[in-house]
């Protein structure tokens, strides 16, 4: 979980008053007393206290001897550290990672919202669902960070975070309803800049029950969503309410094209890759980072900053289906795209997006689609901003088939082609 504001409180530990003069005092005079009186007072305690010391040291270590026996898979030189980014390992590279092989069989699916469930409902169907992730660094012996995965298939695929397992060598999980054993995993595929992996364990002959994933396009502003995951690394299967506070936030100045969920229902380091829930019981996003900390104005002291609370992000599980789906039949991600370079722009007082360069060669070229074109729609939903259209692009998928509508010279025209896949940046 990331903070992306510095984490402090507006108010400090204060001053303290200042100290007071010190003034000696005569001591009244007390008679003599005799040995006898005090000698047996003074056994008494001392043979008290002693019996005291020797209770509290056997039961301390008896608690020691049991939270050591509660955690055995921990190492005692680092416990572990709830999810977070971590600093890059010199050498490390995604090879180093538990590599699995995907699966071009299993595809995922939303499924319709069923009847509003209680709380308790609603837990109770998605705990058996989770896992507590274990994830062991490279940058430092025994370093473990700790977050939470969904499983979405009875075979044991996992839907977790990417920063959970940046940077590490080995993983493992344990599912949350059975902490008793864990599992070592392996990585099927991840997409770095959407924060997704998919993991996948062998439950050793255990039925598993995959998680039932809602439609995120049908959440609206103040619907109740629940949040379970494992908050500061330990605190396995705890769970918040709250609502839906905003749909399709960007996560950072760079812009994120899924479209994030945030919800005012507490998230912490350790729910990482968890569940955001609606009131069926369904999956509806996967809680990926949180924003705290203090704004202030410029010349504003600290007292008069404003504190930021209640803003936790989610991935929406509908946007990000379709990478999640490419990862699970072929372990790599992709991007799709139409060939062009554009930007948003109002013509004539319409809002789309303008064509201002078509590559030679790509379908979209061959459609007849040219610099100056204005996109208002794209296979039926209306766009007037970039990431408006790359959600749309991404949920079509490489080859699939994109309807715009443009505008060209005052006049509607309908174009249609395949969309090709973004070559690879190199860093």
């Amino acid at each position: 979980m990331d903070n992306y504001l510095n984490h402090r409180w507006p108010q400090g530990p204060g001053t303290p008053p200042p100290p007071m003069p010190y003034v000696r005092r005569p001591e009244p005079e007390k008679p003599p007393r005799r040995a006898r009186r005090w000698f047996a007072p003074l056994v008494a305690i001392v043979l008290c206290l002693s019996l005291l010391s020797g209770i509290c040291v056997w039961a301390v270590g008896s608690i020691a001897d049991a939270i050591a026996q509660a955690n055995p898979s921990l190492p005692d030189e680092a416990p572990p550290r709830a999810s977070h980014r971590v600093e890059d390992s010199p050498g490390w590279s995604p090879d180093d990672l538990p590599w699995g092989d995907p699966d071009p069989l299993l595809v995922l699916s939303t499924e319709p919202a069923g009847p509003i469930l209680s709380g308790r409902e609603a837990y109770q169907q998605v705990l058996p669902t989770l896992v507590c992730v274990e994830a062991v660094h490279a940058n430092r012996f025994g370093d473990i960070s700790v977050g939470t995965g969904v499983v979405v298939d009875e075979s044991g695929y996992v839907l977790t975070n990417y920063h959970i397992i940046d940077e590490t060598v080995a993983i493992r999980v344990q599912l949350l309803d059975d902490t008793a054993t864990s599992y070592n995993a392996k990585v099927i595929g991840f997409d770095e800049e959407f924060d997704i992996a998919i993991l996948k364990f062998e439950a050793d002959g255990r039925e598993l029950t995959p998680a039932q994933l809602g439609d995120s396009d049908q959440l609206a502003v103040g619907d109740w969503v629940y949040a379970v995951g494992n908050p500061m690394g330990y605190l396995l299967g705890s769970m918040s309410v709250g609502v839906v506070s905003a749909l399709d936030r960007d996560e950072d100045a760079s812009g994120n094209a899924l479209g994030l969920i945030q919800t005012d229902a507490v998230l912490n380091p350790g729910n990482s890759g968890g569940a955001l829930i609606n009131e069926s019981g369904q999956v509806v996003g996967i809680t990926c980072a949180k924003i705290t900390g203090l704004v202030r104005e410029n010349g504003d002291t600290v007292d008069e900053a404003a504190v930021l609370e209640g803003m936790g992000l989610a991935i929406p599980i509908t946007g990000a289906l379709p990478f999640i789906n490419h990862i699970l039949a072929t372990g790599q991600t992709w991007r799709p795209a139409m060939g062009i370079k554009c930007r948003a722009q109002t013509v004539d007082g319409r809002r789309g997006v303008e064509v201002a360069s078509v590559n030679k060669g790509v379908p979209a070229q061959e459609a007849g689609l040219k610099a100056g074109d204005l996109i208002v729609t794209a296979n039926g939903v209306d766009v007037t901003s970039l990431v408006e259209l790359r959600r749309v692009l991404y949920r079509t998928g490489v080859d699939g088939e994109l309807t715009c509508t443009v505008v060209r010279d005052g006049v509607e025209l309908e174009i249609s082609f395949a969309l090709i896949e973004l070559p690879a940046q190199d860093d």
